[in-house]
């Protein structure tokens, strides 16, 4: 179970928001993706140590926020190094999860399933627009230490090896890597989405989304965040008026987190440089944000926005919207470019 990520797209550490403990129909998201797999021999979470939970070992990357594939690595190596995991065997298929995607039960065991059949490395949930969701699969243990292998022998293999050994052995080859290149080798069975499950809560119009899903089916819900243990949290207000919250605290309530005034920030900003807001579609460079951090590394949406929007410039709608579109698919392609 990943959950070490800094989930900027919804304001990050730096507003106070910590993704994985974000309430949706009156759960944190982790504990939506650790009752996804609650019929798992063994549940392993990536994450601090402030999001523990009991009888679930926590591990995390080191240092911390490696990308998912640094985090998987660190999973799979305090999986394999517990002791009931020993006594009774490893098991064969280990299930991946994002803690973002709170309907993943819906199919953990479609992926199992699938995962066991003859002649695959594991399975992968494709959603309704024929995106495979390789954070919502099950992989055989064997493929994926092979696979893991194999990104390592690369790093060892670069040109640049020099700079890359300045990395510990452990981090070589993982911390940053895409997780499409992780699984570029494997044979994955696709798990076609039964309606909705690999919807993420990756930017608050997500969130607020599924939370209205989800909370039809939860009639006791209180209609407040509250904590892991139970309390709730109310937002507290420095002196400056604007809205604080502690490290490792949850939101009061998503729609009021710093990363929901995003539109009156882009309004603010827009205005104060002259720029047409009708031209800022933040729904689709959110979109590119994410298919960038995903495929490329995190470090180069910054980038790769302000070189996106130097393109743009003057430019109209629509030629602004193909530059868009090109960006995304020179990030989609990267792994198989540089590869």
């Amino acid at each position: 179970m990943l959950a070490g990520g800094a989930g900027r797209r919804l304001g990050g550490l730096e507003a106070g928001v910590v993704k994985p403990e974000v309430v949706v129909a009156g759960r944190a998201l982790v504990d939506h993706a650790l009752a996804a797999v609650a019929q798992a021999r063994r549940r392993v979470l990536v994450a601090p140590d402030a999001l523990a939970r009991p009888d679930v070992p926590t591990t995390l990357e080191d240092p911390p926020l490696g990308g998912p594939v640094a985090g998987i690595a660190a999973g799979l190596a305090l999986l394999e190094g517990l002791e009931e995991e020993r006594e009774h065997g490893a098991a064969d298929v280990v299930v991946v999860l994002a803690c973002d995607v709170p309907r993943a039960g819906l199919v953990v065991g479609a992926l199992v399933a699938a995962a066991q059949d003859p002649g695959v490395d594991g399975a992968r949930l494709v959603d309704d627009e024929g995106h495979p969701q390789h954070l919502v699969a099950a992989y055989r243990r064997t493929a994926l230490v092979r696979a893991l292998a194999a990104l390592r022998a690369g790093a060892d293999d670069a040109d640049d090896v020099a700079a890359d050994h300045r990395a510990p052995a452990h981090d070589r080859g993982v911390r940053g890597a895409s997780v499409r290149r992780l699984v570029a080798t494997l044979r994955l069975a696709d798990v076609p989405d039964p309606g909705g499950a690999a919807a993420d809560a990756d930017t608050w119009p997500a969130i607020h989304q599924l939370d209205a899903e989800l909370a039809s089916a939860a009639p006791d819900r209180r209609g407040r965040l509250v904590r892991p243990n139970g309390r709730t949290r109310t937002r507290r207000v420095a002196p400056s008026g604007k809205r604080t919250a502690s490290r490792g605290s949850v939101m009061s309530d998503p729609r009021r987190a710093p990363g929901a005034d995003l539109p009156l920030w882009v309004d603010h900003l827009t205005d104060r440089l002259g720029v047409e807001r009708e031209l800022v579609d933040v729904d689709r460079l959110l979109d590119l944000s994410s298919e960038v951090a995903h495929s490329v590394a995190r470090p180069a949406v910054p980038v790769s926005m302000f070189v996106a929007g130097l393109a743009a410039a003057g430019r109209t709608p629509d030629e602004i919207a193909a530059i868009l579109a090109d960006v995304e698919a020179a990030a989609s392609a990267w792994d198989d470019e540089s590869a």
